[in-house]
């Protein structure tokens, strides 16, 4: 494979070493589609680590990952293990609350977690079955959710974080399986009830532009709860509800609900299948 290497170096920083090869490959290609074609024809830099082009491309995609991946993690992320180990049950809030407070995304929705649950079974009446797109920490909302979910699917680009959440639904009996996957090319995704996309698709829509479009059409799903940040990274700065029209022009063939909670905004849109 023509981009061992590169891919092999660019994960050499410890925040990025759990990505997979997948994943990573997907992002180089992208970064050079959309800004140094030529390379992609002519693959020669590629045997030369030194070459000014290879590392303006292991620059510029540490930089893309880092802003999709690593900008969510907290300090102390790589304790998680341990604080698996001292929840008690499926009962032990704080304990659950320890472990999400770990990534940004989990952290700023704690608070808010049974509103947000209890308004999306307002309109969802069962969840048999459950898609988590761009999971993080969020399957270990499981004890504030109103509703049983039967079987969940957890989908994430880090391997590491995978095999977290399979120790969780293992430890607790839970019927789930992670797995990783490089969303930005939608495929063989299980068929389910509800899929969550959680402040996933702007990240996305920055990797590979209208890929939105695809993922609504592809997922198998009679539900999709989608959410967007309505304040930066840190919330610092408010961002406006106008910019999701673009998503709005996207599921206008749908039926959908909005709700909106601290630093979140969210869509219940109602595909079936």
């Amino acid at each position: 494979m023509e981009y061992c290497n590169l891919i092999k170096i660019i994960k050499q920083k410890k925040e990025l070493n759990s990505l997979s090869d997948e994943f990573v490959l997907g992002i180089i290609k992208i970064y050079l589609k959309n800004e140094m074609p030529k390379l992609l024809e002519n693959q020669e830099w590629l045997n030369n680590t030194k070459n000014k082009y290879f590392r303006t491309v292991v620059k510029n995609v540490r930089k893309n990952l880092r802003e999709v991946h690593g900008a969510f993690k907290k300090k102390g992320y790589d304790k998680k293990y341990k604080l698996l180990d001292e929840i008690k049950s499926l009962n032990d809030f704080e304990g659950h609350a320890k472990i999400l407070k770990l990534h940004t995304s989990t952290a700023e929705r704690l608070k808010n977690y049974i509103e947000i649950y209890g308004k999306i079974l307002e309109k969802v009446y069962k969840v048999e079955s459950l898609l988590d797109l761009g999971a993080g920490l969020n399957p270990l909302s499981i004890p504030f959710m109103d509703f049983k979910v039967g079987t969940y699917y957890a989908v994430e680009v880090a391997e590491d974080d995978v095999e977290f959440i399979n120790a969780y639904f293992k430890k607790f009996n839970i019927k789930g399986h992670a797995f990783v996957k490089d969303l930005t090319y939608v495929d063989n995704l299980p068929e389910v009830d509800v899929c969550f996309m959680f402040k996933l698709l702007d990240t996305l829509e920055s990797l590979k532009k209208d890929v939105t479009k695809e993922l609504i059409s592809k997922v198998k799903a009679k539900w999709l709860v989608v959410s967007f940040a309505t304040k930066s990274l840190g919330g610092r700065k408010v961002i406006s509800k106008k910019r999701t029209s673009w998503f709005k022009k996207i599921i206008k063939a749908y039926e959908y609900d909005t709700f909106e909670v601290d630093n979140e905004y969210f869509f219940v849109v109602r595909k079936d299948l």
